[in-house]
């Protein structure tokens, strides 16, 4: 069985450094191998806590989040992961993160990395840029999305309060993917983040359209709802993509809790990585 992460940050030292001070507080929970807290772990280092978990493959997302220049934005360059990808391209694929805000100049970016820099999906956070996933300015890089054959995954669900300061609002409903898959029926669409608390209407939207799918990514598989778990089982076995949002939840834990839920073998092989190899076609 192949295991795939089809939603994971890397957080090397620079990295760490490179982020607004809310992000480090927000994650310096989550950064603990050993029972110590670091602020960062070389592309190396991550490779290994991969396969002691069991974690075979990892896509590895350059988000960007909130426009330059903003209170709290950030974004990571596409070439720090393309690097990443280059040293480990065994066990890495890279996602770039788009912003509704570049333009077609990030239309543009989203082309480069996939066509030159063998990128295989895009990614975006909605609640960063205030947009619900169905607002106009996106559909440009939909479109881009779908003429280049690639995935685009997007939080759907709650966000975080992340920064006392800066508040941001929930946007990312599941059933604004409904309007993005009737008007791109060709672009595979992924609701990560599960949805929750919006879990049933998440798999309604998978349920209907061939091309949307889920990721458990980003909440302790223990805790996820039992509609969804059932509907792992049956229904949506290939609807549904295993991750983590490393370091939001530890590797091993991830992968040790999902296996706790006791799926028929098909459909864990399926949600643990095959689904992720068939949507990205990483095989």
């Amino acid at each position: 069985m192949t295991v795939v992460d089809a939603v994971c940050n890397i957080f090397t030292p620079e990295i760490y450094a490179s982020r607004p001070e809310w992000t480090r507080s927000f994650h310096s929970n989550q950064m603990k191998v050993a029972g110590a807290v670091l602020d960062g772990v070389s592309i190396d280092e991550h490779v290994a806590l991969m396969a002691d978990a069991g974690i075979d493959r990892a896509l590895l997302i350059a988000p960007k989040m909130g426009r330059p220049g903003l209170p709290d934005s950030w974004r990571l360059d596409i070439g720090v992961v393309a690097a990443a990808v280059d040293a480990h391209p065994s066990q890495f694929r890279g996602l770039v993160g788009i912003s509704p805000f570049d333009g077609l100049p990030g239309v543009l970016e989203l082309q480069h990395a996939v066509r030159d820099l063998g990128f295989v999906g895009a990614h975006l956070y909605p609640h960063w840029f205030g947009l619900k996933p169905n607002h106009h300015l996106y559909y440009p890089f939909y479109a881009m999305c779908a003429e280049l054959g690639v995935p685009i995954q997007m939080q759907v669900g709650r966000c975080q309060r992340y920064s006392r300061d800066r508040p941001m609002p929930n946007v990312g409903f599941p059933r604004t993917l409904d309007r993005i898959a009737c008007d791109f029926p060709e672009l595979k669409l992924v609701g990560i983040h599960v949805g929750w608390p919006w879990t049933s209407e998440m798999i309604s939207v998978a349920d209907k359209h061939a091309n949307v799918y889920m990721c458990l990514d980003a909440y302790a598989p223990r805790y996820l709802d039992s509609e969804l778990v059932e509907y792992m089982a049956t229904a949506g076995s290939a609807k549904v993509l295993f991750g983590t949002d490393w370091p939001v939840i530890p590797f091993r834990r991830a992968v040790d809790e999902l296996r706790d839920h006791a799926l028929p073998p098909d459909a864990e092989r399926a949600v643990l990585g095959g689904n992720a190899q068939e949507l990205y076609d990483w095989h």
